[in-house]
């Protein structure tokens, strides 16, 4: 079959009109029933929230695909891009578009046939105008400037809300464009773009709908429905949490990486010591694993800003502070440090050959110090416009590694055999820098009051 075929593919015969049934058959697609009812929604803007192998691949590449071959509502060749979170991200779709319009003979009568994920190419454009490339959010400024008929929004679990409202959703107006929004869910916080619209989706007003579609819906792959030999094992290895994420579709909090609220457009930052300003310290003690200390300062609002990390294996505290502490020119500036509590001897080590006072209180549960970051991470105030809020947490650029566990080191168990009986904590890897920061806001922020332990409470410590 190709498209010098005497009767175009996916016309009718009889008149002109593109039938995307049609289209489907003559390619040998053949949708299963969950991906046949968001095939043939109506809705300008549809957002899948799916389960691991339920199909969302074929499902946007063959929607967009279609475009090659149907006018846009002002009768001309369609235009549009594949948005992944990084560039990458992009090419399961576009090598299925590829490797169809390649097979139907598209290659020979187009200006650009290009799929090149290694060199940041993957590129069709036909000579009577269709046009499909891959962008990455990674680069904003790729995203602007040209009116575009359709947008697939791959991985939109990860994906950043002001990817779509600040550049993706301006480039549709003009054609009056329709987006596909489809991923496994990563969390419901208000960094996330398929959660947010997700909910809207769920509404059923005016242009939106959305839908979860649990992996078991996929009947071709998964025969058995949810109680499929396949379903069953995922769900005998997975934690409770991540076999509901994973395939279930689900929204769930503690299931991947734990920092969710953590965003590098809003959180890093070029900062720099502020000597009107008191300096902090804290630490997480290793030798195998990383001994990590935090410079921090405090704002008269209480906005926390991690101006610098150190960051060391194989020594021990001794070695530390003769080799890196004690030279730095921040120490002698420093007002107090906020240790481990657990590990007494090797902060009387640093107490006594840095001159710098620890703090107490900065034990306890890990899910209250936990907490207290998460408080930092969000946005405020919640009544103006999302562009306008910020943070209560800014970590200098320099801090490559606290940045890193924040964004995607730190996790929570994603099979049982990572999993304590007793706990209900993330992963103990990966959390060096955050476990140091969750040391500071619990020492700093709240103090335990003097009213017996029976009524002991935490409040809040509010610096003015």
């Amino acid at each position: 079959m190709s498209v010098a075929a005497a009767q175009p593919l996916g016309i009718r015969g009889g008149d002109r009109a593109f039938v995307k049934s049609r289209y489907f058959a003559e390619t040998g697609y053949t949708p299963h029933a969950s991906q046949h009812v968001i095939h043939y929604d109506p809705h300008r803007f549809r957002v899948l929230a799916c389960g691991r192998r339920w199909g969302k691949t074929l499902l946007g590449a063959k929607d967009a695909e279609a475009c090659a071959f149907a006018q846009n509502l002002f009768g001309q060749a369609q235009r549009g891009w594949i948005v992944g979170p990084q560039y990458d991200d992009c090419e399961k779709e576009f090598r299925v578009m590829y490797d169809t319009l390649r097979a139907l003979d598209v290659h020979l009568v187009s200006q650009k046939f290009l799929n090149n994920p290694d060199s940041g190419n993957m590129h069709i454009k036909t000579n009577w105008g269709f046009d499909v490339e891959c962008r990455s959010a990674a680069y904003p400024e790729t995203l602007t400037g040209e009116g575009l008929d359709f947008v697939l929004m791959v991985e939109a679990g990860r994906h950043k809300r002001r990817t779509w409202g600040d550049f993706i959703r301006p480039t549709l107006s003009d054609r009056r464009g329709w987006g596909l929004f489809s991923g496994v869910p990563e969390g419901s916080t208000l960094t996330s773009l398929l959660f947010a619209l997700w909910q809207r989706g769920q509404r059923q007003k005016g242009q939106w709908r959305s839908w979860r579609m649990p992996s078991w819906t996929n009947t071709i792959t998964f025969p058995g429905g949810r109680h499929d030999p396949e379903i069953l094992d995922a769900e005998d290895d997975l934690t409770e949490d991540e076999f509901l994420r994973q395939y279930g579709a689900e929204f769930v909090e503690r299931a991947g990486r734990v920092m969710k609220e953590w965003d590098d457009d809003v959180h890093l930052a070029d900062l720099a010591y502020n000597p009107e300003w008191p300096l902090y310290a804290a630490v997480d003690y290793g030798y195998r694993n990383p001994f990590v200390w935090l410079w921090i300062q405090v704002d008269r609002f209480d906005n926390v800003y991690v101006i610098g990390e150190e960051r060391t294996t194989q020594k021990d505290a001794e070695e530390v502070v003769k080799e890196i502490l004690a030279p730095h020119p921040w120490t002698k500036k420093c007002v107090a440090f906020y240790p481990d509590p657990s590990r007494p001897d090797e902060t009387s080590i640093l107490e006594r050959h840095l001159g710098v006072a620890p703090r107490t209180n900065t034990g306890g549960e890990i899910g209250t110090r936990l907490a207290l970051i998460r408080r930092k991470l969000k946005t405020y105030p919640a009544h103006i416009p999302l562009e306008d809020q910020r943070p209560g947490l800014y970590v200098d650029r320099s801090c490559t590694a606290l940045a890193w566990e924040m964004r995607e080191g730190y996790r929570w168990p994603e099979h049982k055999s990572e999993v304590r009986s007793d706990s209900e904590n993330p992963l103990d890897r990966d959390n060096h820098g955050p476990e140091a920061l969750g040391r500071f806001m619990k020492g700093y922020f709240e103090v335990v009051s003097d009213e017996p332990s029976e009524s002991r409470i935490m409040r809040a410590r509010m610096r003015r």
